[in-house]
C-alpha cells in the first residue's frame, strides 16, 4: 500500500515521498471478501480533529510532530517547500 509522506531535510526544506506500507491480504468475515491488512503500529497518543467545511489556505507553517492524516471525507492540497503540490480527496 502506497503512503503519501512529507518530511523535511536537515535544512528545513519540506519535500514529498511516497512509501510502501507492507499488507497481508486477510479476511475478517466470513461474508465479506479478503481485504489488505497493515501490521499494527504502536501509537503513544491519538488525536482526532475535524475540520469545518469550507476551511480555505492556512499559510506556511511547521509542524511540531510527526502527524498521521486519515480524510474521511472531502479533498486537501499540500504544497511543499521545494513548491511542488500533491492533492487528494
Amino acid at each position: 500500500m502506497k503512503c503519501l509522506r512529507i518530511y523535511a531535510t536537515p535544512d528545513g526544506e519540506s519535500h514529498f515521498d511516497e512509501i510502501e506500507l507492507p499488507t497481508t491480504r486477510r479476511s475478517v468475515h466470513p461474508d465479506a471478501v479478503p481485504f489488505d491488512v497493515t501490521g499494527s503500529y504502536p501509537a503513544s497518543r491519538v488525536r482526532i480533529t475535524h475540520i469545518p467545511a469550507g476551511m480555505r489556505e492556512v499559510a506556511w507553517h511547521k509542524v511540531p510532530e510527526p502527524v498521521l492524516t486519515v480524510r474521511l471525507d472531502g479533498s486537501v492540497e499540500y504544497e511543499t517547500s521545494d513548491g511542488e503540490a500533491r492533492s487528494g480527496g
